[in-house]
């Protein structure tokens, strides 16, 4: 089979090639599945050039998302059955033609989800659900601050708020993405290229402060978001956009006013997808991530936009997803039959 190999860390450009490995055999338990589409996160990115929490021993392939048909299953499996379309949770190695991986790692696509949608319905989706409904416990009326509230992960925690009526805090760093927030139903705008956040929220909460808030931002804006923390509130910080694809240490640094924190004894915590997924029951999991399919499919969430490029075609896909895309997700296609998807 085909798979994007890389063999030691660096540039994506310079170190992935497009290789011929065999097939892995089957074990009781697994699951054979031919790979459609995988999706290329910054993560993957992160974890070719050797900056991801998660690095694997190499050769490997990049890639933790995708959407696949079941092809065979391993002695004593009962489900998913042969043919049955899959996204993958908590599986690496997704840039190739085929996966063995443990069948309680797949989980069926309802009928009516299209190949793309389906492909992206793991990483960024699960991300806005479990920091909301399960790390924050987000209940109706409850209120959020969301740092990069126009980002991927951003508009889909706008939309499961209109799910599950909490409210939010919107901070965008362009004026022109207020349209985009309060479509899709933001309660509050700041813009912190014409406004001051902290006279902005210290308005909005009475000078009490944020009781939860979450940000993918870091560096001096996520300092400034946690320097406006109400008594004993908690911000999550599951991303760095401003340190993307920096190599100096110092961009890194998200400056703590440590008497503020004492003080409040307000909580600054990181948050990441894997180690989430790994510290609930797997069951869980396997039940957001359904949940989360049914209102792609029904329409509750809407998918990104997306530009396919064929594996052979990767230099390009890796290119364009590196900082080019936009709003658009860029997927790789593995299918053999690049009919089936659009």
């Amino acid at each position: 089979m085909k798979a994007l190999i890389f063999r030691e860390t660096g540039e994506p450009k310079s170190v992935l090639n497009l290789a011929e490995i065999p097939t892995p055999p089957l074990a009781p338990g697994e699951a054979l599945v031919r790979v459609l589409l995988s999706p290329i996160n910054p993560s993957d990115q992160h974890m070719v050039r050797g900056r991801y929490g998660y690095q694997p021993e190499l050769p490997a392939s990049p890639g933790a998302e995708g959407v696949g048909i079941v092809e065979a299953v391993g002695p004593g499996v009962q489900g998913p059955s042969v043919g049955t379309r899959v996204v993958f949770v908590d599986t690496w190695n997704t840039w190739r033609e085929q996966i063995v991986c443990p069948v309680d790692r797949l989980v069926p696509v309802p009928d009516g989800l299209d190949d793309p949608a389906a492909a992206t319905s793991y990483t960024n989706p699960l991300t806005a659900w479990a920091l909301t409904r399960s790390t924050h416990n987000l209940k109706e009326g409850d209120w959020l601050l969301q740092t990069a509230a126009a980002s991927s992960v951003g508009k889909l925690v706008l939309q499961l708020a209109q799910q599950y009526r909490f409210k939010t805090i919107n901070v965008i760093r362009r004026r022109d993405q207020e349209t985009i927030i309060r479509n899709l139903g933001g309660n509050e705008v700041i813009c912190t290229a014409d406004e001051d956040l902290k006279a902005h929220l210290q308005a909005l909460t009475a000078g009490k402060g944020v009781e939860r808030a979450i940000d993918c931002v870091a560096g001096e804006l996520g300092a400034e978001v946690a320097r406006n923390l109400a008594p004993a509130g908690t911000m999550l910080v599951y991303g760095a956009l401003s340190s993307h694809r920096q190599t100096d240490p110092a961009k890194f640094t998200m400056p703590l006013f440590a008497p503020r924190l004492i003080y409040s004894t307000a909580t600054v915590r990181g948050w990441w997808l894997p180690r989430w997924v790994r510290s609930q029951p797997l069951a869980e999991v396997r039940a957001a991530t359904s949940e989360l399919l049914t209102m792609l499919s029904s329409g509750a969430l809407t998918p990104p936009a997306i530009v396919q490029y064929s594996c052979k075609d990767f230099q390009e896909a890796v290119r364009l997803a590196d900082g080019e895309a936009g709003q658009q997700k860029v997927l790789l296609n593995f299918s053999k039959d690049r009919s089936r998807v659009p």
